[in-house]
């Protein structure tokens, strides 16, 4: 026989198992909540020890302390599940309606229960679908939860589009809409922003500053003129003025605000390479890529193929450009190896990439293109890291 079973007893199932009949039954009760028109008997002494809010409402010296029933204005399903919480410790997140989840994590928040509020905003991370992700980021806007907010924006960040023609769109709150338009990587057309917002403010009747402080995160530089004159217009919503300013700043800028993806990586095969000889040195080859749309990009990897790294050590001068124009170098990373060159960018806008230096097309095997949380301890590619926003 094990003796740590004699030796240690560990009623732990049995315990929560009598605590959970307790919940919600008048038996012993010294306190009845009132939640819209139910009421709901409960222990004082397991409130208090579960909650530093029951600790201080029922023996705190508030009025509530010396009352027999409490009134509380909340959703009564969300109360009644946190109460199952308060004496059991356990919540059935599958089996429950997202609106109710979301009514426990206010009340989580609201009552300091912040264990809870971190689980069920993990869970919650992992439940965002086009259904539900507009309701959750307007909770997660409220309540400041940084990663459920950034759950959500990444969710309508690679979802855009549908995220804009979802019917589910007109419920986001106005805090949510207005971080979500400011991210250079909530990437659709212009045009399909505008349309998207115009329809917010209209259906959820937003007052003039906040409507005006949407617009205003619109990046109309990127319309066409056409659309500007016909859609934009049409929608009485600028200025004449400042639309004609923005048809003149359109026509002369060099740089626009690009929207773009976001990739956590993209693999570009040496046959997309187009090549040409280097203007200065017709020895040397240039390659570039249009990788067809902009991406956010803070890292490029170029591998040569199998062979060429053991035979040529050297690494490759690495470019990249919004319009094929204007080209930024970036800074070659220290742990780059005779097989790879890494090369460190602030995180931006690019849409092309340019390899220089290059003696043999068929040397290179594949480019990378990413943006993430650079893994390497390069000092050059932690401050190229610091100095890229968003």
């Amino acid at each position: 026989m094990d003796n740590s079973s004699i030796s240690e007893i560990d009623q732990t199932a049995l315990l929560v198992s009598h605590l959970a009949q307790m919940c919600m039954d008048a038996d012993n009760a010294d306190v009845t909540f009132i939640v819209k028109g139910e009421h709901l008997p409960a222990h004082r002494n397991i409130l208090a020890a579960r909650s530093e809010y029951f600790r201080a409402l029922l023996y705190g010296g508030l009025k509530e302390s010396k009352q027999n029933e409490i009134a509380l204005d909340v959703p009564v399903e969300a109360f009644k599940f946190l109460m199952k919480y308060i004496y059991t410790g356990r919540l059935p997140l599958k089996k429950m309606k997202n609106t109710d989840i979301l009514d426990i994590l206010e009340l989580a928040h609201q009552y300091g229960f912040i264990d809870l509020q971190t689980a069920i905003s993990d869970y919650l991370c992992k439940d965002i679908c086009m259904d539900n992700v507009c309701y959750i980021s307007r909770t997660a806007c409220l309540l400041d939860l940084n990663s459920l907010s950034t759950a959500c924006y990444t969710f309508m960040d690679e979802n855009a589009s549908s995220v804009l023609k979802s019917d589910m769109f007109r419920s986001i709150s106005y805090e949510a809409l207005f971080g979500l338009l400011k991210r250079t990587t909530f990437f659709a057309d212009e045009v399909e922003i505008f349309k998207a917002v115009h329809d917010w403010c209209r259906l959820n009747e937003a007052k003039s500053d906040k409507a005006e402080k949407l617009y205003n995160q619109v990046r109309f530089m990127l319309m066409s003129q056409h659309d500007l004159l016909n859609v934009v217009r049409s929608a009485n919503v600028l200025d004449p003025n400042r639309l004609l300013d923005i048809i003149a700043e359109k026509e002369k800028s060099s740089e626009l605000p690009h929207r773009a993806t976001s990739l956590a990586e993209l693999t570009i095969a040496n046959d997309k390479i187009k090549w040409s000889p280097t203007f200065s040195n017709m020895l040397s080859l240039n390659g570039e890529i249009d990788l067809g749309k902009h991406i956010m990009v803070n890292c490029i990897r170029v591998e040569k193929s199998n062979g060429w790294y053991k035979s040529i050590d050297r690494t490759y001068v690495v470019e990249v450009s919004v319009d094929n124009q204007r080209w930024s170098k970036g800074a070659t990373c220290t742990a780059s190896t005779a097989n790879v060159t890494v090369t460190h960018f602030p995180a931006g806008v690019a849409r092309y990439i340019r390899v220089s230096q290059v003696q043999e097309t068929y040397e290179i095997s594949v480019i990378k293109a990413m943006c993430q949380k650079l893994k390497c301890t390069c000092p050059t590619g932690e401050k190229k890291a610091l100095s890229g926003k968003e």
